[in-house]
This record gives structure tokens, C-alpha cells and sequence, in this order.
């Protein structure tokens, strides 16, 4: 029961934060969209704080898991597109708990607006693969310098996590890798 009352917890949480960002969070809206008592909240996490961290780690430990594949040993010889599919494709995995969200809005959320310490856990994640992500497309795509990769990369991530609305409903297939590769080869060889 202690389980599913901690999930309950963190799936009402990570629905709030998708729907209308980490600044809506509260111990009581959390109770009440997880139908439980809201200091249960408390009671499992200690804080909001710890909560948003356990849901932060939920989202990007699978992402990091993937991208750990990609570094310039593992990828020589690849393609450029099958490095795009290696990179894109984890950023399009699903939101811990929240059918139609993704992780990567999550992290967005927790990254933008979230307190100093959950945003440096989610931005120096980030920071730490893309050196090695920009090590790896070097070779790729020689006639860009440093500084114009790492633009066109932070556009193609822009591209990936969209405008709002943050849940997704399917459908327009911007979010699908067979537009987002293209589109990504685009960025960087035009």
C-alpha cells in the first residue's frame, strides 16, 4: 500500500507540473489530485523539494541510460543519421507517470523553473553529454565550427520539445522521429 500511495503521489505531481508548470505545485494540490490525504505528501517525501527530485531522477536517469551509448568510440563509423536517432530518440521517451507527456517536458519544467539544486542536477546532466554529443557529431559534420553546432543542436532540441500545449495528443507527427531526424540532418547540413 505504501508504494502505490508514493506513485499515486508522484504520478499527481508529475500531472500538475506537465499541465501547469512547477510553480502550481503544492502539498495540497498534489493530495487532492492524487485523491489522498495531502499530508501523506510530507509524510513519504518531507517536502515538495524531495518529491520534484525523486520525479526529476524517474525522468532523466532513462534518458542518460541511452545517451550513454553515444560517445565518439562507440559511434565511429555511423552514420549521421543513426547518431540523430540515438540522441532524438530518448528525448521522446514518455513521462514517468502522465499518459500524452514526456520526460523531457518534465526535465524542461524542473530545469526552468524548478529550485537551484534540482536545476543544476538536470542542467549539469545536460552539460555533461553534450560534450561528449558534440565530440561525437564533430567528425559529422566538419564544415560547422563549435559554437554553430552547439546552436543548431540547442535548435534541434527546441524543435524536439515543442511549443505548449505540454501534453501531447498525438497525431501531428512533429514529434516523431521520422520528421525529427530529417529535420535534425536539415539543421545541421544546410
Amino acid at each position: 500500500m505504501e508504494a502505490s500511495t508514493r506513485i499515486r503521489l508522484l504520478a499527481a505531481a508529475e500531472r500538475i507540473l506537465v499541465e501547469q508548470g512547477v510553480n502550481a505545485l503544492s502539498v495540497r494540490r498534489i493530495g487532492d489530485r492524487a485523491g489522498l490525504n495531502p499530508t501523506l505528501v510530507t509524510y513519504h517525501f518531507k517536502s515538495i523539494l524531495k518529491l520534484l527530485d525523486e520525479l526529476c531522477s524517474l525522468n532523466l536517469d532513462p534518458i542518460l541510460a541511452e545517451w550513454r551509448k553515444i560517445d565518439p568510440e562507440r559511434m565511429a563509423g555511423r552514420t549521421l543519421d543513426e547518431l540523430l536517432h540515438a540522441w532524438l530518440e530518448p528525448m521522446l521517451h514518455p513521462a514517468a507517470f502522465t499518459p500524452g507527456g514526456r520526460a523531457l517536458i518534465v526535465l524542461d519544467e524542473i530545469a526552468s523553473h524548478g529550485e537551484p539544486a534540482l536545476q543544476a542536477k538536470v542542467l549539469g546532466a545536460m552539460d555533461e553529454f553534450v560534450l561528449r554529443l558534440l565530440a561525437t557529431m564533430a567528425p559529422l559534420v566538419p564544415q560547422l565550427p563549435e559554437d554553430a553546432l552547439r546552436a543548431r543542436l540547442r535548435f534541434i532540441s527546441a524543435a524536439v520539445l515543442g511549443p505548449p500545449p505540454r501534453i501531447h495528443s498525438g497525431g501531428s507527427g512533429l514529434d516523431e522521429l521520422g520528421y525529427l531526424v530529417p529535420f535534425a540532418r536539415a539543421a545541421l547540413t544546410g
